[in-house]
């Protein structure tokens, strides 16, 4: 068998179309907060309830990520789908602030289930000298889905009953996700027979013993400064863009999508050619180099900037991914790999919050100041993993 076929084959395929389904669910609520206020929700309150799902989501990685083995991945992805679907469908008739933020926590809780347990097949699926490539092409499935579906929810909007309805529908399409779950579970053999699918079943004393690994500890660091710069320029650029007066916003986001993509799909074996760390030390060096032409220089070459900082990004997630899969222990890279899932989601989280108190306090050059400093600082970090 070749090693193209050990990686793409069904199990690693179909937990791609898998992600991509789960990530194309929660990107059908990007425009959340426009149905909050149509609502009457208190401005005050949107954020609480749109917050609800990652922040669920994130204490979940952390506290029962650790616990979800292999053998019960399948019955928590087929259990977060249930809550997804049903959670879609249920915003047809919960209009009030608390039944809006139960609902959206329990649709964190659905998106952990079947996010958690889809790491923890993937990593039992991806051969041991090809996680750099692995990780970019996985990555893919989910900028695909960040590209895709906020484009077709404006087209589809107008043309039903309302948004909720589109959501109730974002809901429905997680259900060719069943049969694809169904399908790796019958083929279990081929899953639990594979690097870190050992029956083992993790304990809190196994948890802080990972957890005092120095070298985990610095990755997944590394994994929350990552999401952290990409979160809050995801969320600031466009503020930054019409104050400095750039007409077309979405250039900027297109040209660096794609090259992300690019990047990750040309990459493939390149990815573990190299030295990870040194890999990830670059990710970060081009990040700041980034942040730091956006801040000065004209802003209408910010889609050329977009492009620069597209490699840096493009590189940074399979890099990072490849580095805890690389010196994880087998029967360990389900539970890592989602301790890394966790770091994803914090740096969500924090990357608006702090990039936003920045921006309040000292304006946009503050808030470019401070990723370039949080981006060079994780280049320096990411030096303490490199190989002797």
């Amino acid at each position: 068998m070749s090693s193209s076929s050990k990686l793409l084959g069904f199990e690693f395929t179909s937990l791609c179309v898998i992600a991509f389904l789960a990530i194309a669910n929660g990107t059908a609520y990007y425009d959340l907060f426009g149905h909050l206020a149509s609502l009457g929700i208190p401005a005050g309150l949107r954020g609480l309830v749109v917050g609800a799902y990652p922040l669920v989501a994130m204490a979940l990685y952390l506290v029962a990520s650790p616990f979800l083995t292999v053998q019960r991945a399948p019955r928590a992805m087929l259990a977060g789908i249930a809550i997804l679907v049903v959670g879609g469908v249920s915003f047809l008739f919960v209009q009030s602030f608390w039944g809006l933020l139960v609902l959206r926590g329990a649709c964190g809780a659905g998106g952990f289930l079947l996010g958690a347990g889809a790491m923890a097949l993937l990593v039992t699926v991806i051969p041991p000298d090809r996680s750099g490539e692995a990780f970019g092409i996985y990555s893919v499935a989910i900028l695909a889905a960040y590209g895709i579906v906020p484009a077709a929810m404006d087209g589809a909007v107008p043309r039903l009953v309302g948004v909720t309805t589109a959501y109730a529908l974002a809901g429905l399409t997680l259900l060719p996700a069943v049969g694809l779950v169904l399908a790796i579970r019958r083929r279990g053999h081929s899953v639990t027979g594979g690097p870190g699918g050992e029956r083992h079943r993790s304990s809190w004393e196994d948890l802080r013993t990972r957890l005092a690994s120095p070298r985990l500890i610095v990755v997944l660091a590394l994994g929350v400064a990552y999401f952290a710069n990409w979160s809050s320029l995801y969320y600031l650029f466009k503020g930054f863009a019409t104050e400095r007066g750039l007409g077309n916003v979405g250039a900027f986001f297109s040209v660096l999508t794609a090259v992300m993509i690019g990047i990750r799909l040309l990459g493939g074996r390149l990815f573990d050619r190299f030295d990870k760390a040194r890999l990830a030390a670059f990710s970060f060096g081009m990040i700041a180099l980034g942040h730091l032409a956006l801040a000065t220089l004209p802003i209408g070459m910010a889609p050329l900037v977009g492009a620069f900082l597209g490699i840096g990004l493009g590189a940074g997630y399979p890099a990072l991914n490849g580095l805890v899969f690389g010196f994880s222990a087998p029967r360990h890279r389900p539970q890592n790999a989602n301790l890394m899932m966790f770091a994803v989601q914090l740096g969500s989280f924090l990357g608006p919050a702090v990039g936003g108190a920045l921006v309040a306090r000292a304006g946009y050059p503050g808030y470019f100041a401070g990723s370039v400093l949080l981006a060079l600082a994780s280049a320096g970090a990411a030096g303490v993993l490199y190989k002797k």
